[in-house]
């Protein structure tokens, strides 16, 4: 794409020469200074989704096939109605660019931005989850710098503002060194009738416009426009557009935004995030079909000499703008006073539809409402890596080591270890919802306070997976977080997605992208799941050392638990009780953490998606819970089955004796059935005398369910059944290296 660099005066913009040509025929003349930059942050790909545009639309039918859906894809956040009179909201973002290279500021405004879309949906943000990725740990300090402050970043905003960070995933592989992956997601909790009073953007000439929060300053100019850019194009003249957070206004700002929307004035609310008052003041008018006159001398600033292309364009954090009924103006004001919280009556719209800022007496915004929200859209081209070929044919060394010495080095890894030292930062337990603690569940569970209902809520995918196969590695994904919920009791209600991917204008890049959204749309047409919402972050792409990350499509399932004693936890709970393995086992090690950790591989035989089976899986267990038959259940993920088993064990310091004889057939080697990563299976534990019961269940579903073993008191795993060798695990010696590696690391 050719882009051209407009310098004029003080402003500095890139657009394509086509862009230019179609801001000046949208205007009809030559635009002004702060016009071109409002058209060149509204028509940034990080505002205006135009490589992306085309392939989301795959999404946008939730509200119209489920009834139960309430706002959908394009929304500030995904609402469902989960029963009860109550609605649940929830989103996921990312602020991958300004945490590579401010970490500590660029999460926690990632965490201040996700909050402010819940509230203007109307509900309360009771819980966060946070995906992240870096480059490997040992040995990088780089990444260790990123690790230690993202995470700081994260906890120090969540815990002053008294939101739980309840789940979360971490990744950690060579093509995040450079591209680090910061994405947060928040849960809200209202009645319905909290979702009815939510600003429906339907205004009359005549409202107010109204600026609450923080004060604007000139951190953040230019933000989306340098999301918009691979990192290697940027420079310490970047760091600036870094927003600084603060936390305890953004705790304020909660408390008094859902007073305000309970009066019934507030008929429009934005957060000012990317784009600041230009996306603002843009989307509010121009989806409200209306017009707008603001006085930006009004605008609260905290520097000096702030001109109107800077407050226009300035992303500083903790602002809200509300549009407000003439007759509720005072009620609205005297609640941001009770709140101590800094306000300007900024503008009034008008039935214009045009958006007027001025300038003192000078006009320097003069458009149609909406013009920025009519960006060109790019259909961009498509093509497989060639690399994969070669990837997709490699084959498994035999191994050089014996299986107990893998499975050791396994449980230490970056990516399967213990992630305690993450999230002991987080008071992931403040309030009086969070139900199962973390390490306990494959899922954060919370309880909606006054009923008998539950939430579950996972995040993640498996990078290895995408970057082998983005399509099955998507629906991959999205069998793992429902599979995560569904292992504590839950089911899956709907999803949103973070897509996070290199740079869209080279087809390699692109064709990843495109792949992971047909796949996470199929599944979720087949399974039922309502799309409800997501995000995209383009250009993580290192151009100088042509590395792009690995395809990370993160996916977020809230699922709905009905009474208390229907969670599930993982730890195996009683010495005697039979251990079953749902699910088929295959060879496919390709991206697994076998491949990486011992033979340094990236490539082989991804996992593959059988949705049919998934689905009977997934019934089988719903069957198993309403007959009370499952006591702990744990789906099998990076690493196999045995670090699974493994995990299973730790908490309460018991062992299994595990016979794998009739477990895996002829065509399996004993490293493919350990190993494999195979998606849509699980670990469970049941009581002896109900075996009978459940294997004619099983045979009801068609499921493959062999038992494969028992739990026993003596703190050891015992393996016999493999052709290849008989061996013994010492589970404290795992749970030594599961505990340590991390803190080890980080010790800088």
């Amino acid at each position: 794409m050719t882009k051209i660099t407009l310098n004029r005066e003080e402003a500095h913009v890139e657009m394509t020469k086509g862009e230019f040509e179609r801001v000046k025929e949208l205007l009809g003349r030559e635009p002004s200074i702060t016009e071109l930059g409002a058209f060149d942050v509204m028509w940034s790909e990080h505002c205006s989704y135009k490589s992306s545009r085309p392939k989301l639309k795959l999404f946008e039918d939730a509200e119209a096939n489920y009834d139960y859906v309430l706002a959908g894809p394009g929304q500030d956040a995904g609402v469902i109605d989960i029963g009860d009179g109550y609605a649940l909201a929830f989103r996921i973002e990312s602020h991958n660019h300004p945490s590579a290279i401010e970490p500590y500021h660029g999460a926690a405004t990632g965490i201040g931005g996700i909050i402010r879309d819940i509230l203007c949906m109307g509900v309360r943000p009771i819980a966060l989850l946070d995906p992240l990725r870096f480059g490997k740990l040992k040995n990088n300090p780089h990444s260790q710098w990123l690790f230690k402050y993202v995470v700081k970043g994260i906890a120090d905003y969540g815990n002053c503002t008294g939101i739980p960070t309840i789940g979360g995933e971490v990744e950690f592989d060579d093509s995040f060194e450079s591209n680090c992956l910061v994405n947060v997601a928040c849960i809200g909790l209202g009645s319905i009738e909290d979702f009815k009073h939510a600003p429906s953007r339907a205004y009359n000439p005549g409202d107010y416009v109204i600026l609450m929060g923080g004060s604007t300053g000139r951190d953040g100019i230019h933000g989306v426009t340098f999301a918009s850019r691979t990192l290697t194009e940027m420079s310490e003249a970047d760091r600036p557009a870094v927003q600084i957070g603060d936390p305890f206004t953004k705790k304020m700002i909660i408390e008094a935004t859902l007073e305000a929307i309970k009066t019934g004035f507030v008929r429009g609310l934005k957060d000012l995030g990317g784009g600041g008052l230009t996306c603002a003041t843009s989307e509010l008018t121009g989806d409200g079909n209306t017009g707008a006159k603001v006085d930006l001398r009004k605008v609260f600033t905290r520097e000096p000499g702030m001109n109107s292309y800077e407050i226009m364009l300035s992303e500083s954090q903790e602002r809200m703008a509300f549009i407000v009924k003439p007759e509720g103006l005072e009620i609205v004001l005297d609640i941001f006073r009770k709140y101590e919280i800094n306000f300007a009556v900024i503008g009034r719209t008008d039935d214009s539809k045009v958006l007027k800022v001025y300038d003192d007496d000078n006009l320097v915004v003069n458009m149609p409402s909406k013009a920025l929200s009519e960006s060109p859209i790019f259909k961009r081209q498509e093509k497989r890596p060639s690399y994969l070929d070669e990837l997709l044919v490699q084959k498994t060394p035999k191994p050089s080591l014996g299986l107990d010495e893998i499975i050791y080095k396994l449980i230490a890894s970056e990516n399967i270890c213990s992630k305690e030292w993450v999230y002991r930062q987080y008071d992931h337990e403040v309030g009086v919802r969070s139900v199962v603690k973390c390490g306990e569940g494959d899922s954060g569970v919370l309880r909606i306070i006054g009923t008998d209902k539950f939430i579950a809520a996972s995040v993640g995918v498996n990078s290895k997976h995408c970057f082998l196969d983005s399509y099955e590695g998507a629906k991959g994904g999205l069998v793992e977080e429902c599979g995560n919920v569904i292992a504590n009791g839950a089911k899956p209600m709907a999803m949103v997605n973070c897509c996070n991917f290199g740079n869209p204008e080279i087809p390699e890049s692109f064709w990843y992208f495109s792949q992971a959204v047909e796949g996470m749309n199929d599944f979720c047409r087949n399974l039922r799941i309502p799309i409800v919402g997501g995000n995209v972050s383009f250009y993580n792409e290192d151009e100088i050392k042509k590395i792009a990350i690995k395809a990370t499509p993160s996916i977020m399932i809230v699922g709905l638990i009905e009474g208390e004693e229907n969670i599930i936890t993982l730890p195996f709970k009683h010495a005697g009780d039979d251990i079953f393995l749902i699910g088929e086992t295959k060879a496919e090690l390709g991206g697994s953490e076998y491949h990486s950790v011992i033979y340094n591989l990236e490539g082989g035989t991804p996992p593959r998606v059988d949705e049919r089976k998934v689905k009977d899986t997934w019934d089988f267990l719903f069957e198993l819970y309403k007959r009370n038959l499952v006591k702990a259940n744990h789906d099998i993920s990076k690493g196999g089955l045995i670090i699974t088993i493994a995990e299973m064990c730790f908490k309460h310091k018991l062992g299994a004796d595990l016979d794998f004889s009739n477990s895996y057939g002829e065509k399996l080697e004993a490293d493919e059935f350990l190993f494999s990563e195979s998606v849509g299976r699980f670990i469970i534990e049941t009581d002896p005398k109900d075996y009978d019961t459940i294997l004619e269940i099983s045979k009801q579903f068609d499921i493959e369910l062999k038992k494969i073993g028992n739990i026993v008191v003596n703190p050891e795993i015992n393996i016999k059944g493999l052709r290849s060798q008989i061996f013994k695990l010492n589970i404290e010696k795992m749970k030594e290296l599961f505990d340590s590696t991390i803190p080890s690391l980080m010790e800088i």
